[in-house]
């Protein structure tokens, strides 16, 4: 958490201190798709290109030798309003195995082990703007499993949720979101961005606790919400830091005692809530 507030405040330095821009910083993650030949990468956001002026390629560089991806993103309208779908696939497989001694302790050492699989992905972004440079958007997607042979894979429930909505699809061979975000520009070079998601997953398996005054076994639910609130600061004309937190709502088969007005103790179950600071450099061509 140091090193975020260092690098916001060093960026806030950076941006008082130098020139102002022609133009505001651009919006991310919407529904806009760039001229032909623009692209922008970052050391956890994806490599996205633009191969003609109505479709961009994206992927994430740092996974794609250990778990191939690509996506594809296709402007249906261009303006006012912007519409775009999105068709991707993935094999994560051997990444998942690189780590089962780690995420998966119970594969280690198992004869079961993690099956090859396909990760189709679809969805569509809806965007529009507000005053001249504040950006809206709608999105919902989903991605499913298509496994390749046997496969023993189950869910993670990590102690991280933002892990589990990333191994949804693969482990419980479903995972779907709705969500909207919105984008202000402070200025040529900040710009605030909120947004929220709803996801659900595929079966998440059951709860089972002991002890006399507990119920029978309970389903995990397989809802999930996230919420992200960042910043973007120009460093250079293109390039810019992001920095934000994330908190994710979860059933994480967590459980409490409370003690009733009758003076008896029951067992009830709780959600989990998880807060992670996001930091990224992203660097920008056209």
């Amino acid at each position: 958490m140091r090193a975020l507030l260092l690098a916001v405040l060093m960026s806030l330095t950076l941006t008082s201190s130098t020139p102002a821009f022609a133009q505001p910083l651009p919006a991310r993650d919407t529904a806009d798709v760039g001229p032909r030949g623009s692209w922008s990468v970052g050391v956890f956001n994806p490599l996205r290109i633009a191969v003609h002026e109505a479709v961009e390629l994206q992927t994430h560089p740092l996974l794609f030798f250990v778990a191939p991806n690509v996506d594809a993103r296709f402007a249906l309208l261009r303006s006012p309003l912007r519409l775009t779908a999105e068709a991707g696939l993935s094999m994560p497989t051997l990444a998942m195995r690189l780590v089962k001694g780690y995420l998966f302790p119970s594969w280690d050492t198992s004869q079961n082990d993690i099956g090859w699989m396909l990760i189709p992905r679809a969805g569509l972004l809806l965007s529009g703007n507000v005053l001249e440079h504040d950006v809206w958007t709608l999105r919902a997607d989903a991605a499913f499993r298509i496994p390749l042979g046997p496969n023993s894979a189950t869910p993670l429930n990590s102690f991280l949720t933002p892990l589990d909505l990333v191994l949804a699809a693969p482990l419980t061979g479903f995972r779907s979101r709705v969500g909207g975000a919105y984008d202000h520009a402070f200025n040529d070079r900040l710009r605030l961005r909120g947004e929220l998601n709803l996801y659900v997953t595929g079966s998440q398996g059951n709860l089972i606790v002991s002890g006399e005054d507990v119920g029978p076994i309970a389903s995990i639910s397989p809802l999930v919400l996230t919420a992200h609130v960042g910043v973007d600061i120009a460093v250079f004309q293109h390039s810019r830091i992001t920095a934000g937190v994330l908190w994710a709502n979860a059933d994480q088969g967590a459980t409490r005692v409370v003690e009733g007005a009758d003076g008896f103790s029951e067992r009830v179950r709780v959600r989990s809530n998880d807060f992670l600071p996001t930091l990224d450099f992203i660097w920008q061509g056209f």
